[in-house]
């Protein structure tokens, strides 16, 4: 039953921060260093080096860059081209026109050319690169939130994460001491059974409780080094580095204050989750938009001048050209009305999202609330029951040496100990848990 409690709490530890564990890769350094950190730096350090939130980063760079590749098609383009080109055979009529002016030309010179252009472009009207930049910039925002969110997420995982090393390390060293105080006393058991004072019954119960909590070690000195890697990789550190934890776990319980996190309002627009969904509206009206202004003419002018470098050769393409060229769509079988309907259906479709999503995120928020309220009522009374249990196990091994209960009352108390033990460590992940799960919720993602 006490084995069946410690897995429990293990699985407990890492279920808590599985998003992350799965989604993380460790960057492994050359060498393995000895990191020092405290709550606060360990939230800090994950905030400038965990590879989600780097790949967010650079995702807002790239967000940037689109912006400007989608301004440019709206700025004076220019481009130059450099032909060459020779006619095998001229045409009779080209020919003549060697003679003219007095001077012949041989008509060998006349069979190649060699133009050069220079052609400069100006956009000045297109409804696709109006929506196009508007668009560009919600792209822009989309990245801008997705970073936010990724940070969110990343310390929520890490501040879990550094509780339940603590944890998993404190109940370590419970579990040692006890198991070293149980060990002891089953020697001295032994020697007694030696000389008769004691059956080989108490000997053998004795003996299945040291192996049973002797197991229970082992299970939680695993779980302990699981918990640190997943700890290092959260914070994007290679699992050769040394993790020191400079905080211990009784200031954090000390600080586990949530009446004022509980009476923070909750404000729907400000929750990072709900803007997304916002902006992935607009993205959608910004399609309707396009898909409308496929019906709008295109305006645009040029200037183009031109070369050629073989000056003996035909060409009736001036030097300098200027003119404006106008697009205007006329008919195209009903396939741009289609798109235009289908752009409103995703639309709405986007709004109901959006809607269904905003009482989701609100029952998520009073749901947390519950949660946090639950776990912190659960976790004063576990912590209770701990001291008491601890209590009454340190009173049962005086009567046990002294005589006065048995083997088996002792292993019974016992295992009432090391339960009272598991549910406290769990009630107090679950408060952990709960409370960085409100406040990612509340946390204004301006």
């Amino acid at each position: 039953m006490n084995l069946l409690r410690v897995c429990l709490l293990a699985f407990g530890v890492l279920w808590i921060s599985k998003p992350a564990f799965t989604q993380e890769k460790a960057n492994a350094p050359a060498k393995a260093d000895t990191l020092r950190l405290s709550v606060t730096q360990a939230l800090q350090f994950a905030l400038e080096n965990n590879q989600s939130i780097l790949n967010a980063n650079l995702d807002i760079e790239s967000a940037k860059k689109k912006v400007w590749e989608t301004t440019a098609i709206g700025l004076p383009q220019a481009s130059a081209k450099l032909a060459f080109s020779y006619t095998p055979k001229l045409s009779p009529i080209i020919e003549q026109f060697s003679g003219i002016g007095g001077q012949q030309t041989d008509p060998a010179d006349m069979k190649w050319g060699m133009p050069g252009t220079i052609t400069v472009s100006q956009l000045i009207f297109s409804g696709s690169y109006i929506v196009g930049l508007q668009s560009a910039k919600v792209y822009k925002s989309l990245s801008e939130l997705n970073q936010k969110k990724s940070k969110q997420d990343v310390l929520e995982s890490v501040n879990n994460s550094y509780v339940n090393v603590l944890i998993a390390r404190e109940n370590k060293l419970i579990l040692d001491t006890t198991y070293n105080l149980l060990n002891k006393t089953f020697a001295e058991m032994k020697a007694m059974n030696n000389a008769g004072f004691i059956e080989e019954t108490d000997l053998d119960q004795m003996q299945i409780t040291v192996s049973t909590l002797k197991s229970s070690l082992d299970l939680i000195t695993r779980l302990t080094d699981i918990s640190e890697k997943l700890l290092k990789i959260q914070l994007g550190v290679g699992l050769e580095t040394s993790l020191v934890l400079t905080d211990s776990l009784a200031p954090i319980i000390n600080t586990l204050t949530v009446d004022q996190l509980l009476a923070t309002d909750f404000v729907l627009e400000n929750n990072v989750d709900y803007k997304m969904l916002d902006a992935s509206v607009k993205s959608n009206a910004l399609i309707l938009k396009l898909r409308k202004s496929e019906f709008l003419p295109e305006l645009a002018g040029f200037y183009q001048y031109q070369k050629e470098f073989n000056d003996k050769a035909f060409s009736f393409t001036p030097p300098h050209t200027l003119g404006i060229q106008l697009t205007i769509p006329i008919f195209g079988s009903g396939q741009k009305l289609a798109r235009v309907s289908q752009a409103k259906i995703d639309l709405i479709k986007a709004q109901n999202t959006r809607d269904q999503m905003a009482n989701n995120i609100r029952l998520d928020f009073y749901s947390s609330k519950s949660t946090l309220m639950n776990a912190h009522d659960k976790y004063n009374t576990e912590s209770i029951n701990m001291k008491l249990a601890r209590k009454i196990f340190d009173r049962a091994l005086i009567k046990y040496t002294n005589g006065v209960i048995s083997s088996t009352d002792l292993t019974q108390i016992q295992n009432q100990y090391l339960t009272a033990q598991s549910n406290y460590y769990q009630s107090l992940q679950d408060l952990i848990a709960a409370k960085s799960k409100l406040q990612k919720i509340l946390t204004n993602s301006n």
